[in-house]
């Protein structure tokens, strides 16, 4: 990895630890995916230290696959590049392939204090893809090409990645209290530009976080 995407990784776990130590008992919406693993190793590194306590939050997946062996799932993902190296409760740890109705867990829980997002190619944000409208709560959603062209390294091939997920919604991320936007790569520009230029479009859903006031974005390119 480059030393951008270390301070990028960097940043991002600051960020987190700080919510936890204001508000021991934060919520939060956690990622998947190639982006956010370096944050979780630091975050993990300082968890086995003793400098974090992760004993009175509650971690919520942001998506997951449908269909999927449990090996290749995001809670699998998960547990083993965070939650299995903190002192995160099991029972604090939520999946919304496992939930009925996800928003309301969220809901009786408080709401989510700190929402951390990856930005997909095409300006996806959860598994909630081009054409998602604002008014969209946790729901299963069909996967586009692209979408499984990049995740076709966990599969061995973009043929075998899953075609539909569970995602929570456009809504449920601008309801939580604050937001992350993690964007890591190159390839990940002008999606990133799209989101960022001000036209609030439901073909890049990343751009409804123009929506809320408490936005704060991490690259590890240049614009």
């Amino acid at each position: 990895m480059s030393n951008l995407y270390d301070a990028m990784s960097l940043n991002v776990a600051e960020a987190i630890a700080r919510q936890l130590k204001i508000k021991p008992d934060s919520r939060f919406g956690l990622p998947t995916g190639r982006s956010p693993v370096g944050c979780y190793q630091i975050l993990c590194e300082w968890s086995q230290a003793g400098t974090l306590d992760w004993s009175q939050c509650k971690c919520f997946a942001l998506d997951d696959y449908i269909e999927v062996v449990e090996e290749q799932s995001f809670h699998y993902f998960l547990e083993s590049n965070l939650y299995s190296k903190t002192n995160l409760p099991k029972e604090n740890r939520f999946s919304p392939r496992n939930q009925d109705d996800y928003d309301g867990v969220i809901a009786d829980q408080g709401g989510l204090d700190l929402c951390v997002l990856g930005l997909g190619t095409n300006g996806h944000i959860a598994f909630n893809e081009p054409g998602t409208p604002q008014l969209s709560w946790t729901h299963c959603h069909w996967l586009t090409q692209s979408t499984r062209e990049a995740n076709a390294a966990a599969f061995g091939g973009a043929d075998k990645v899953p075609t539909r997920a569970i995602t929570i919604g456009i809504e449920t991320i601008l309801a939580s209290r604050s937001i992350i936007l993690i964007a890591s790569g190159e390839k990940k520009k002008t999606a990133l530009i799209k989101a960022l230029s001000g036209e609030v479009t439901a073909q890049v859903p990343a751009s409804f976080l123009a929506l809320h006031p408490q936005v704060r974005v991490f690259r590890d390119f240049a614009l």
